[in-house]
């Protein structure tokens, strides 16, 4: 009879081998977490990254959280597009309410350059959920419910993960570019890959905005041009077709509505205001040098749009204030025909705070609150 041995061996668990990788990741993780913390990193950081590779945008959001570091959430946030970053002076409006007795605010511009409405309803709605201010002043135009932007739609916005993210659409993207310093950092080197990974490329496009944006938002360019120079003919070209057939663009008028409603959510009062244009913008020519035949249809359009605000801002017991046409601007503080510089936007940001002061029911309700 043969002798069987049985012998016991050892062995690890495969699973074992899994634990010890992944606490190995999170080590790593926390170790890009700390370095991407680091003063060394954010030092050659020009701004934190949010993945739409919009500069302007992106420095606005990390100018902001300088301005709340400073002087706490604003009292009072401006919207809009390069009309409202441009046209109004932050500081002015909110001295000139108070002055008018509208009461104290601390008041942040965030206007985005080319910004659409929709784009701008997204913004607002997750600024004001995290600041809940008491007043938001909504800039806008005619130009911005054009026909050509109705069909214009910026995919740097509607396909961005941290946008999608902090509206309630949850993923992983979205939760790091929200939460982690290593992630952004990563993200602002992405920019870098149309310049074949050349980071100054990256830094040089940030370092145009250097002087340009105010503490409290705002443009600063003292830059200006003479608004009574003919528009080139590409220019006109441009414009003429974004009215196209003087359609009015239904998703940027309900994003209008949109904003009103998530800002009135968190108790703000809402005014929407007309941003200036140089009268000029209408003296469009043809290539002949005579003034073209559809002026009547675009300040018929304007009217159209203008009344639309207006009922949409009476339906939701919201304010509108259409720029006085006694309003006088020079002709000097023009950036262009309908971008006000430096200088302009502080006179039309005073002009706003003594009107918006004059808006009764708007004052109290603000003081009371």
């Amino acid at each position: 009879m043969s002798e069987q041995r049985v012998t016991l061996e050892l062995s690890s668990p495969k699973n074992f081998t899994l634990i010890h990788a992944f606490v190995f990741f999170l080590i790593l993780c926390v170790l890009a977490e700390a370095v991407g913390r680091s003063s060394f990193v954010q030092n050659r950081v020009p701004y934190q990254a949010y993945g739409t590779n919009h500069t302007q945008m992106e420095i606005q959001l990390t100018n902001l959280e300088n301005f709340v570091h400073e002087n706490g959430a604003p009292d009072c946030f401006i919207f809009g597009s390069s009309q409202a970053f441009r046209d109004v002076d932050a500081d002015a409006f909110a001295s000139a309410l108070e002055a008018n007795g509208g009461g104290h605010y601390t008041c942040y511009n965030f206007g985005v350059t080319g910004s659409q409405v929709a784009t701008t309803a997204v913004l607002n709605k997750i600024l004001i959920q995290k600041y809940k201010p008491r007043l938001v002043v909504i800039g806008t135009s005619f130009l911005d419910y054009t026909e050509g932007r109705e069909i214009q739609v910026d995919e740097r916005f509607t396909e961005n993960d941290w946008l999608a993210y902090k509206t309630g659409d949850f993923s992983i993207a979205g939760w790091l570019t929200e939460h982690s310093y290593a992630w952004r950092t990563l993200t602002i080197l992405s920019y870098s890959a149309p310049f074949a990974m050349n980071y100054i490329e990256v830094l040089r496009e940030a370092h145009k905005w250097d002087g340009e944006i105010a503490p409290s938002g705002f443009a600063l360019s003292e830059y200006s041009t003479n608004p009574n120079t003919p528009m080139d003919k590409g220019s006109v070209k441009n414009l003429v077709q974004e009215f196209g057939k003087f359609n009015v663009s239904e998703r940027n008028l309900s994003a209008l509505e949109q904003i009103i409603i998530d800002s009135q959510a968190v108790n703000a009062k809402v005014l929407i205001v007309e941003m200036p244009y140089h009268p000029a913008l209408l003296d469009l020519k043809d290539e002949r040098g005579n003034p073209r035949a559809d002026r009547d249809d675009i300040l018929g359009f304007q009217q159209n749009v203008n009344a639309r605000i207006e009922t949409i801002a009476g339906a939701h017991e919201a304010f509108y204030l259409e720029t006085d046409a006694a309003l006088i601007i020079p002709d000097d503080v023009w950036f262009d025909v309908y971008h006000l510089n430096r200088i302009g936007a502080l006179l039309f940001g005073e002009w706003l705070g003594e009107q918006a002061a004059k808006l009764p029911n708007l004052i109290s309700m603000l003081v009371g609150r």
